[in-house]
């Protein structure tokens, strides 16, 4: 019985991550994986740093721990795939923990097919949350310049400056309530992180602010791998 009980123990003891997100937001990779079924419905599609992370759509998981519901296990920076093997990638909060995210979004472009398609979720004001380690955080411009050999299509607040408040609110508290103890600032976590909640439910106003992605919790993209195309003796991505 304690197999069943202590688990969930543990997930309700949890700190909970004071962020709210639309219901556009939550459902963005769900709509992005519809729209890929449909242009190629006998497609590869992989999510990659998916930890147990499942859609109801059929998509492979690739994870470096083999955990239940991974399929291959595998390292972002060397993905063991053949070049233009794959329709479809998703990746979500993963490149933040990733050593050499730019060494990582190459690989990514090298098993995605010419026309295949890429969804990205991305951290941008955050507190660190190390899986096992914590590196990067992007504005927009910096997801520009990051996924550069790709074509941008889409790109959108994941959850507002309010979640991202929030989530600084439930770090700064928990810290002042530990008096540099670590047991105090686990459990100032779940109390504060409870106590942040309501100020997340400020991005209902705020998400969709012109001003709101200066200091957005996080950015969701989708971008797609045109062929390269020669114009004047060089190179440049067909799109661009």
């Amino acid at each position: 019985m304690g197999q069943y009980v202590f688990p969930r123990i543990r997930k309700w003891l949890k700190p909970p991550h004071p962020t709210w997100q639309s219901k556009a937001s939550r459902n963005r990779v769900f709509q992005f994986l519809c729209k890929e079924q449909v242009r190629s419905p006998d497609g590869l599609r992989l999510n990659v740093g998916s930890a147990s992370r499942c859609f109801d759509i059929k998509t492979l998981n690739l994870d470096i721990i083999i955990k239940e519901g991974v399929d291959i296990q595998g390292d972002l920076l060397c993905l063991p795939m053949k070049d233009e093997s794959v329709d479809t990638i998703v990746c979500t909060g993963v490149l933040e923990h990733v050593a050499d995210p730019y060494q990582a979004v190459q690989e990514i472009y090298r098993i995605l097919k010419f026309g295949g398609s890429v969804f990205m979720e991305t951290p941008f004001m955050q507190t660190v949350h190390a899986s096992p380690k914590d590196f990067y955080r992007w504005t927009p411009d910096g997801l520009r310049q990051l996924m550069g050999s790709f074509d941008i299509l889409e790109l959108h607040i994941v959850a507002g400056p309010a979640s991202a408040f929030a989530w600084q609110f439930q770090e700064t508290m928990a810290m002042l309530f530990s008096m540099n103890n670590e047991i105090l600032y686990k459990i100032g976590l779940r109390i504060f992180g409870w106590l942040a909640i309501p100020v997340s439910w400020l991005d209902i106003l705020l998400e969709k602010k012109q001003m709101a992605w200066h200091a957005a919790s996080g950015f969701a993209l989708v971008a797609v791998k045109y062929p390269m195309r020669t114009v004047g003796g060089e190179k440049h991505i067909a799109g661009h």
